[in-house]
């Protein structure tokens, strides 16, 4: 359930630029920004969309959330729709275009930024009196944009969230003279151990196993976008840094050879084959491994993510223009209530809830002493301060120009310096296309 659009945001909010849907007019602002007029009694009918969830697992969930709601509130009905997981950005869009989108909708942070832009998406904050009180700060802040209102206003609850956990192999750890009850906590720790790693094995052992990406320049300070929000801005310094560190890590054989070409078969791979001995996932991948690898689980040890934790988060979004705003408003509050995200997370595990309530509960407060309690706690920790680096406007497209470029410079075919500054230029100029 760890999901990434198909279509990238920036196609997304391109055409419906080209549909006409006033991005920044005084209408679209004015349906975003209003306050939802409360009422008694709940009456008529809304639409409930998510996306990719109507199956044997948790239909049974939907249907009877939907059918409690309605009998707390007689005269009222939700008619439930599911989107398939491919194309979902498109059908978004479809529905933005059409004026079909639906009352409340389940969207990820990049296409809720593309919707927000053209004012079909209501203002939380303004709405929901107890919204930075109930909901987790790191979460909510995934749904605010700099460049929409000014960054002041919250688009979506957040809903089912997920961070990463530091995975240790403490049996290889221990074979190269490390311990895996002092694991890296920072990058620069993670680059002295695998040092440490590479010399005692005589270069067969690796610690480190993957290229760097955007969350590790976000991860030396550096800010990715403008102060407006409108553009690119991460070849600094620091990032340059941090990419000379890589560099000379993979030239001293830190890590597998192969890690920048088509051979390479991913972090996660390698570590359950047992030939690196780090690698990152959710809250429950020792659970996992007991069934999947159940050689490797006793010797996995978890740990927090280096520096700043990423943040994986699913939302539930309420559309400005609804014809039943109260009703709307009520049901996606219900929907991602401290209750029933409880619930909805017992259904996903490696997901965790989005509200503050929940950490009252003995699963994320306190662990039973086990590898996968402390993992647990870990998550739940590690995820009140994560952050989801990625910003709404970054595609798959400048994904790939800045893998390339990353490449070049750890193979001395480019600086650091350059390869970022042509990463940056390259992506801000597919911003204007």
């Amino acid at each position: 359930m760890r999901r990434t659009t198909a279509v990238s945001a920036i196609a997304v909010a391109a055409t419906l630029l080209a549909a006409g849907c006033g991005v920044g007019s005084k209408s679209s602002s004015a349906a975003a920004n209003k306050t939802v007029a409360t009422t008694a009694a709940l009456s008529g009918s809304i639409t409930f969309q998510t996306w990719s969830l109507k199956n044997d697992k948790f239909t049974p969930y939907f249907t009877k959330l939907i059918s409690d709601f309605k009998a707390a509130h007689p005269g009222t009905d939700v008619n439930w729709i599911d989107q398939p997981g491919d194309g979902y950005a498109t059908k978004v869009t479809s529905q933005v275009t059409t004026g079909s989108l639906p009352d409340v909708v389940n969207l990820p942070p990049d296409i809720a930024h593309s919707v927000a832009k053209t004012g079909n998406l209501l203002d939380l904050k303004k709405n929901v009196p107890a919204l930075e009180t109930d909901w987790v700060k790191s979460g909510l802040s995934a749904y605010n944009y700099q460049d929409v209102d000014g960054g002041g206003s919250f688009f979506a609850f957040p809903w089912y969230l997920g961070t990463d956990v530091s995975y240790w192999n403490k049996t290889m750890m221990a074979k190269d003279g490390l311990d895996a009850a002092k694991p890296p906590k920072t990058f620069g720790e993670l680059v002295q151990q695998a040092k440490v790693m590479h010399d005692a094995s005589g270069g067969k052992d690796y610690l480190m196993s993957r290229a760097p990406g955007l969350s590790d320049i976000a991860n030396t300070g550096t800010k990715l976008l403008s102060a407006d929000g409108t553009k690119f801005a991460f070849a600094t310094d620091q990032a340059a840094a941090m990419l000379d560190e890589y560099t000379a890590a993979f030239k001293a054989g830190y890590l597998p050879s192969n890690v920048l070409d088509n051979s390479y078969e991913g972090n996660s791979k390698l570590f359950s084959k047992q030939e690196v001995a780090w690698t990152t996932g959710g809250g429950n991948l020792i659970t996992s491994l007991k069934q999947d690898n159940p050689s490797l689980a006793p010797n996995v040890v978890p740990s927090p993510a280096l520096d700043t934790a990423p943040l994986y988060v699913q939302g539930l979004s309420v559309a400005s223009k609804s014809k039943n705003l109260p009703l709307a408003l009520a049901f996606a509050e219900y929907v991602a209530d401290n209750d029933n995200q409880v619930a909805f997370i017992k259904l996903a595990p490696g997901f965790l809830p989005g509200t503050t309530a929940s950490a009252n509960d003995p699963q994320y407060s306190k662990s039973d002493g086990t590898p996968q309690g402390d993992a647990s706690v870990i998550a739940y920790k590690d995820m009140q301060t994560a952050v989801n680096f990625t910003p709404p406007i970054w595609t798959d497209a400048m994904n790939t120009i800045l893998a390339q470029e990353i490449a070049k410079a750890m193979t001395g075919k480019e600086s650091s310096k350059q390869a970022l500054d042509n990463t940056v230029r390259q992506a801000n100029a597919l911003l204007t296309q």
